[in-house]
């Protein structure tokens, strides 16, 4: 079977076999550090192989669907661009170790220092003195799981994001990281395969916040939402402004305030108004609710219907 652009589509048992050896992942590796297209002689000598009868065993695996040959010489095509991504990126070969440590960060709750640590490809976010914004997590089996007290909140970096930076550099870096990923999100895209994803609704009716976590739903937010991908095995979730922030009415109000909302200055300060924010839930079924975002005494209210939508949004100065 041919792929849209012309290459071997693989089932994903026959791509992981294909994978499944240090030599053909050395030429990806090799291709994709090289600065233009190589021959063949010297794919091979800069993967190491002395037999020019294996390597070409091993070449002929991923020519195809992972790499293809030119008039110029050998090249990477888009799939194995990603296995080689991957791999950099230590998301698929390292365990970096960051126990936690204290940041040049607030809580947005309490004002207490933050601290975090890095595990399982995410940063998680710790305050030092207060309850934090969630009592449980869902984890990689999307089934509820305990948390430390000040728990925060998790956002997702490769190990290669920790690479050279302090732990301040790092959640900058996650937060940066952890947005973009959300905007995917709030556009019905998967972040990891581009599929689209679907939403799930937690309103909680009886929520009461006033102690930092409401005891009937275990987050500060009267909203949460859960998102999953239709394709792959994403999952990903949090407080509902996850489906707001690419909302014009919120962008809008983030900008008319000096702040940027894709790479801000100060992304604490916009995480703050993303985080500290009013939500009312006027009906869970069929789902109706308003969130109110609040700068400098000026204050947006979105209306938000069944179908996730912006139906309302008000402005207060």
């Amino acid at each position: 079977m041919t792929g849209a652009d012309g290459s071997d589509t693989l089932s994903p048992d026959e791509a992981f076999a294909a994978l499944g050896d240090e030599t053909r992942l050395g030429i990806l590796r090799t291709l994709g550090e090289a600065d233009e297209p190589l021959s063949f002689s010297t794919l091979r000598k800069r993967v190491g192989v002395r037999d020019s009868g294996q390597f070409n065993y091993h070449l002929e695996k991923v020519v195809g669907h992972f790499a293809e040959k030119t008039d110029e010489g050998y090249v990477l095509r888009r799939a194995g661009r990603r296995v080689v991504e991957a791999v950099l990126s230590g998301a698929v070969t390292e365990t970096p170790d960051l126990e936690r440590t204290r940041i040049d960060q607030s809580c947005g709750n309490c004002g207490a220092p933050v601290e975090i640590r890095w595990r399982s490809g995410n940063v998680e976010l710790f305050c030092t003195e207060c309850a934090g914004r969630y009592g449980q997590s869902y984890g990689a089996n999307k089934r509820p799981e305990a948390v430390e007290r000040g728990y925060l909140g998790r956002m997702p970096l490769p190990p290669a994001g920790l690479g050279g930076r302090t732990p301040t550099e790092a959640a900058r870096a996650a937060w940066t990281w952890a947005h973009l990923e959300m905007f995917a999100m709030a556009s019905g895209l998967c972040p990891r395969c581009s599929a689209t994803v679907e939403y799930e609704v937690f309103p909680c009716e009886d929520h009461d916040a006033d102690g930092g976590i409401c005891e009937h739903c275990e987050s500060a937010n009267a909203v949460n939402l859960g998102v999953d991908c239709t394709n792959c095995i994403f999952r990903g979730g949090g407080a509902f402004v996850i489906k707001l922030v690419s909302d014009p009415h919120l962008l809008a109000f983030l900008t008319d305030h000096g702040l940027d909302p894709i790479v801000p200055s100060d992304p604490h300060r916009v995480d703050h108004i993303h985080t500290e924010y009013g939500g009312t839930v006027h009906s869970a079924e069929p789902f109706h609710a308003e969130f109110t975002f609040g700068i400098d005494g000026d204050r947006l209210t979105l209306t938000v219907d069944d179908g996730l939508a912006v139906v309302e949004a008000e402005r207060d100065r």
